[in-house]
């Protein structure tokens, strides 16, 4: 598979204030969920994020939240574990035009995944940012790495999908998203 930036769009699976207090590594995974969040935006790839259940589990975290409305992401409620059950959702997929699905969020084992199982049955090329991803136990999140690359799921950092889109090194957009990979923006 090959990630090309033109035919990608940016997922972020439900970042929520109460499911976020329980999960591992979640400094990490905001940290790079931001820096998809400002490729995608640098590079003109659609952006759509979830919200399972606000009212019960609250709104997307910040920074994530004010980035992406910032960025004008699309925003889907949901109830269901996997995003393509909603018809708004795929819609706005298919309608995208897009066939490489970046997906982020949480949980790495249950809504994630069965996102990605379903974007894979219904023809699209998915891919995971391992470390844009989480769960609340590391068990749950090994098993849900190894799944995926037994379904031929490509799994891979933020930071090469990033250098995958940025091409060249000495660009502009190199230079800005350089600044927030090394953490001096």
């Amino acid at each position: 598979m090959i990630i090309k930036k033109d035919d990608c769009i940016l997922v972020v699976i439900d970042m929520q204030e109460k499911l976020a207090k329980v999960m591992k590594n979640l400094d990490n995974t905001t940290k790079n969920i931001r820096l998809l969040i400002e490729a995608a935006n640098e590079f003109s790839i659609p952006i759509l994020y979830t919200e399972q259940y606000p009212k019960g589990l609250g709104d997307t975290i910040e920074p994530l939240k004010s980035l992406l409305e910032k960025y004008k992401a699309q925003r889907f409620d949901k109830m269901s574990f996997s995003a393509l059950l909603i018809d708004d959702i795929k819609d706005a997929l298919d309608k995208s035009g897009k066939n490489t699905v970046v997906l982020t969020g949480i949980e790495s084992h249950i809504c994630v995944l069965s996102t990605a199982i379903d974007l894979q049955d219904a023809g699209f090329d998915v891919v995971i940012a391992n470390d844009a991803v989480t769960s609340r136990e590391e068990g749950f999140y090994k098993t849900a790495m190894d799944f995926y690359n037994g379904q031929n799921i490509p799994v891979i950092p933020a930071e090469s999908i990033v250098f995958y889109w940025i091409e060249f090194a000495g660009t502009e957009s190199f230079k800005k998203l350089q600044k927030i990979i090394l953490g001096r923006d």
